[in-house]
C-alpha cells in the first residue's frame, strides 16, 4: 500500500538522520494549510470522523467547529489544539512532510525542498529524499480508478460534513 511506503520513507529517514529531523509532537508548521484530497483518501478521513465521534466526541465537535472559525482559516481543519485529529488516517501528502521533496515539474529544473526545522546543518542524505512525483503518479491513477472524476474533496469540507 502507498501508505506504508510513505510511512517506511519517514521512518528510514528519521532512523538515518534522527539529529536533523525535527518532526514531533508540537511540531506543527507543516499544517498552517489548508489542503484537499482525491476522493478515494477522503473516504477514509470521513470514516475516521464518524469513528472519532463515538470515541472522541469532544474532539470531533472541535474539528466541526474550527471548520469554520475564521480564526482557523490559516490551518488545517484537522488541526487541534497542535495535534492532528485523525493522525492515523492523515493523507498522503501529510505523510510525506518533513522529508526532503524532489519536485520534478515539466519544464523546470527539478528542485528539492525540506521542511525549514529539518536538515539545517548537513545536506540530507539522497536516500531520505522523497520524489514527490513517485507519490503522486500512483495517488493519481488509484484516484481515478475509484473515481474517473477524481474529484478533489477539502478537508474543511470533511471536517463540517455530517458523520454517516
Amino acid at each position: 500500500m502507498l501508505r506504508t511506503r510513505v510511512d517506511q520513507h519517514f521512518a528510514r529517514a528519521l532512523a538515518q538522520s534522527p539529529d536533523e529531523m525535527q518532526c514531533r509532537e508540537g511540531f506543527d508548521r507543516c499544517c498552517h494549510v489548508r489542503l484537499s484530497v482525491f476522493s478515494l483518501e477522503a473516504e477514509r478521513i470521513a470514516a475516521a470522523l464518524a469513528h472519532l465521534s463515538s470515541t472522541d466526541p469532544e474532539l470531533r465537535a472541535a474539528v466541526r467547529r474550527q471548520a469554520d472559525d475564521p480564526a482557523a482559516t490559516d490551518r488545517c481543519a484537522m488541526l487541534v489544539r497542535g495535534r492532528c485529529a485523525i493522525y492515523d488516517e492523515r493523507p498522503l501528502i501529510c505523510r510525506s512532510h518533513g522529508v526532503p521533496v524532489r519536485v520534478e515539474a515539466p519544464g523546470e529544473p527539478p528542485s528539492q525542498t525540506c521542511c525549514p526545522l529539518n536538515f539545517t546543518q548537513v545536506d540530507p542524505p539522497a536516500s531520505s529524499v522523497l520524489r514527490l512525483e513517485a507519490l503522486n503518479q500512483p495517488l493519481v491513477v488509484m484516484a481515478r480508478m475509484y473515481d474517473a472524476a477524481a474529484p478533489r474533496v477539502e478537508l474543511a469540507a470533511l471536517a463540517r460534513a455530517s458523520d454517516r
